[in-house]
């Protein structure tokens, strides 16, 4: 419940402050024609079998990225021993939305496949957040 309780105050603290500063590591989970989709990897310093937020940025669905995520928000999930993925999605109007939630659902299972072995993850400890529109997505991302 402490966990449950520190995810959803983390999501409501969106400050205004600075962009994440953290160096993540970039994957491509998928390729459509020429144009490959990538998520950023944030890894806590140390430990095995770790919980995994995947996050998800906003913009309306028409802007935005990956790099969004906020500094304080992310170092609250490293310092509380999450990994951390923030993915890339492609934006309306050119993608429309079934296209757009099957690029989450295909981050979800790449992290779900690729993270226990790649960044020590536990796939049964996973949770989807959003902010504004990234909200919405974790919701249809079932």
């Amino acid at each position: 419940m402490r966990r449950f309780s520190f995810l959803l105050l983390s999501v409501f603290s969106f400050h205004s402050s600075g962009w994440a500063k953290i160096e993540p590591e970039t994957y491509v989970y998928k390729t459509v024609g020429d144009l490959p989709i990538s998520l950023d990897v944030y890894q806590p310093e140390e430990g095995e079998n770790r919980p995994v937020i995947v996050w998800i940025h906003g913009g309306a669905l028409i802007i935005g990225s990956k790099v969004w995520i906020k500094q304080e928000q992310l170092k609250a999930y490293l310092d509380h021993g999450y990994v951390v993925v923030s993915i890339d999605y492609r934006l309306a109007p050119e993608t429309k939305l079934p296209e757009i939630i099957a690029d989450v659902r295909d981050a979800l299972i790449w992290v779900r496949e690729k993270g226990p072995e790649m960044f020590g993850i536990d796939p049964n400890r996973m949770a989807v957040v959003g902010h504004s529109a990234g909200g919405y997505l974790t919701l249809m991302s079932g």
